[in-house]
């Protein structure tokens, strides 16, 4: 769970780390190995994906000075 700008900004290089791993791993993979291999990533990737959509659709709380 995303809760501040922060943890936004990490989850977006974490996904860009797994995505530019994947692009490397299906140069140099069999297909099938590639499919075993990029499984496990993939439903990563799209948990972390969904993490930001659910930080990003909700409305920040207003602070108190």
């Amino acid at each position: 769970m995303i809760l501040n700008d922060e943890q936004l900004h990490q989850a977006q290089a974490d996904i860009q780390k797994l995505w530019r791993f994947l692009e490397s791993a299906r140069q140099s993979h069999s297909s099938i190995d590639y499919e075993r291999l990029a499984t496990p990533y993939l439903l990563q990737i799209q948990d972390r994906q969904q993490e930001v959509l659910d930080y990003l659709s909700t409305k920040p709380a207003l602070t108190r000075a």
